[in-house]
């Protein structure tokens, strides 16, 4: 295989990586937003419930040792649909995180498995997502954008190379 051909394999890749990645992310904020929906719906619906804290959740460090932790609530309406979600606390020692274990959280639901905290509700980002989409666009147009003018660039200076040889040859 010449080398010209191995570069252009190299090049195809290169541009298949690109746009995966661009891909990959585009569907990360695509997933972000439809669960941010889900919250979004839950604090407009305005029914606020107590759950209960259930869940101790280490945060694992380098060397496998966990020196924080985090909680989760549970709570079942009375269709049976269950809410679930993981706070994010960092807790400094299990003996604080145990002290939480059956008292009650406030939180918003939607009626569909949705739920974010009161606490959280304040502090809610719905734009992250599209930000995130709009980074992975943004980054595609502009690898595109850059693609098209290499790519007239190099036409052109192989029509310039090959008009200088033909011009030569016939002197």
């Amino acid at each position: 295989m010449g080398y010209e051909k191995k570069q252009k394999i190299k090049f195809i890749l290169f541009n298949i990586f690109v746009y995966g990645v661009c891909v990959v992310l585009v569907a990360l904020g695509a997933s972000d937003y439809l669960y941010d929906q889900g919250k979004l719906a839950a604090i407009q619906g305005g029914v606020i419930v107590q759950a209960e804290w259930v869940g101790i959740i280490p945060n694992m460090h380098k060397g496998g040792t966990s020196t924080t932790y985090n909680l989760g609530y549970e709570y079942i309406d009375e269709n049976g649909v269950i809410y679930r979600e993981e706070c994010s606390f960092r807790l400094g020692s299990l003996e604080e995180a145990e002290s939480y274990m059956g008292k009650n959280v406030d939180i918003y639901i939607d009626g569909k498995g949705h739920s974010i905290p009161v606490y959280k509700a304040k502090d809610f980002n719905k734009n992250g997502a599209w930000a995130l989409m709009g980074i992975a666009i943004g980054i595609a147009v502009s690898y595109t954008i850059g693609l098209i003018i290499w790519g007239v660039i190099k036409h052109k200076r192989k029509n310039n190379d090959t008009g200088d040889n033909t011009t030569s040859e016939n002197v």
